[in-house]
């Protein structure tokens, strides 16, 4: 892994700046208004972004959400992780993952979790994330996905 270099810095965001990078990684060639949802707009919904000065260069969105395996454990989902392919390898998904428990941890969730898609499957279980249950394919993108989880602690060990 690279580093990102002094300049990066996670923030929290509104969601007209993690559009973009949402539309361009996750979802290049469908229509624009494929990368927004109604949850978007939730009060309890986080979106974050690493930001290379102005520019927003990976993101994620964090919203309450309960792991049905798990259901006494307070947990967080996260969606449209995505960082910029020029900046992936460089630490940038990372310091957005870690940000992502920290807040997690501040609302009192014990687990962050997602349907993470196959091609980053590395990704997650280079982060400490295990893998549950059998893949699926996506019905809105056509894309092979596995449920990733992880204690939001492990992240910031």
């Amino acid at each position: 892994m690279g580093d990102t270099g002094p300049s990066v810095l996670v923030r929290a965001v509104t969601v007209e700046v993690v559009r973009p990078v949402r539309h361009r990684v996750l979802r290049e060639g469908w229509p624009e208004a494929s990368v927004h949802t109604p949850l978007d707009d939730s009060p309890s919904t986080w979106h974050l972004a690493a930001l290379a000065g102005e520019r927003a260069v990976g993101v994620v969105t964090l919203f309450p959400d309960t792991y049905e395996p798990h259901p006494g454990q307070r947990s967080e989902r996260f969606r449209w992780m995505a960082v910029l392919p020029e900046w992936q390898g460089r630490g940038v998904g990372r310091m957005l993952m870690r940000r992502a428990a920290e807040l997690a941890l501040d609302r009192g969730a014990e687990l962050l979790w997602a349907h993470g898609r196959d091609s980053a499957q590395g990704f997650y279980e280079g982060l400490g994330f295990a893998v549950e249950g059998d893949g699926f394919i996506d019905p809105e993108t056509g894309i092979g996905h596995h449920v990733v989880v992880i204690a939001a602690r492990a992240l910031l060990d």
